[in-house]
């Protein structure tokens, strides 16, 4: 188990104070890379070829985050194999409430190639594993249903949307969407392809009364799928 003390910070929040979606999950993801950071440094080194595909993410939230809320972090490898990988992480408040939750997925891939790799056979990949949490892969699948209550936005890759092994940071692709924190339940996202620097993604949103979905697309190519229960 890893775990960060922080604080929602200025810079995380929209003018309401309330936490920006794409920011909460930052704070997920900075956990996970430190955790991620410090478990590398305890194995064996990786092929620098070799990486982590986030293939799926689950978010639950309990309560909404505001400016100055110091916050507890805790991130888990909760299953682990030579192919895939599952992490918890969970933001308490001051007296320890849970406030929200992410279960992600990873496939391992080459990063040359593109394509779903594996580690070494004697790489001592369980002993990443917390034995205090076990989560199983559990990767949601995503499908859109079909509704003409659609509408359509379009956003160009920028620099500051790349993270360090060339693609689209995860937590941009909910920058990009209409609803904020306090209005939701659960988000659920399904990564099928890396989005790249330069790429123009089309988000096509479906809401169907307390769901809203989103279909993001570069082209013809399908890129993701985001899936928002509303309160």
């Amino acid at each position: 188990m890893f775990e960060l003390k922080s604080v929602v910070h200025l810079s995380d929040v929209g003018q309401d104070s309330k936490i920006r979606l794409g920011n909460l999950i930052d704070k997920f993801q900075n956990a996970g890379w430190l955790h991620f950071q410090q478990i590398r440094t305890q194995l064996p080194p990786l092929d620098s070829k070799l990486l982590y595909f986030v293939v799926s993410q689950s978010v639950r939230i309990r309560a909404t985050l505001s400016l100055g809320d110091p916050i507890t972090i805790q991130s888990f490898i909760t299953d682990a194999n030579r192919h895939k990988i599952t992490r918890l992480v969970e933001i308490r408040d001051q007296a320890e409430q849970l406030i929200a939750s992410q279960l992600e997925d990873a496939f391992v891939v080459n990063n040359e190639s593109g394509r779903i790799a594996k580690l070494p056979v004697d790489y001592p990949i369980t002993s990443m594993v917390d034995s205090t949490k076990h989560l199983g892969f559990h990767r949601d699948r995503i499908d859109i249903p079909v509704s003409k209550n659609q509408t359509r936005t379009d956003f160009r890759i920028l620099p500051r949307d790349i993270d360090n092994y060339g693609h689209m940071n995860n937590a941009r692709y909910l920058d990009f969407v209409d609803e904020t924190v306090d209005h939701l339940k659960q988000i659920s996202i399904n990564y099928l392809k890396p989005a790249k620097l330069g790429m123009t993604l089309g988000y096509l949103r479906t809401k169907i009364n307390h769901s809203v979905y989103y279909t993001v697309s570069n082209g013809s190519n399908v890129m993701s799928k985001i899936w928002l229960e509303l309160k």
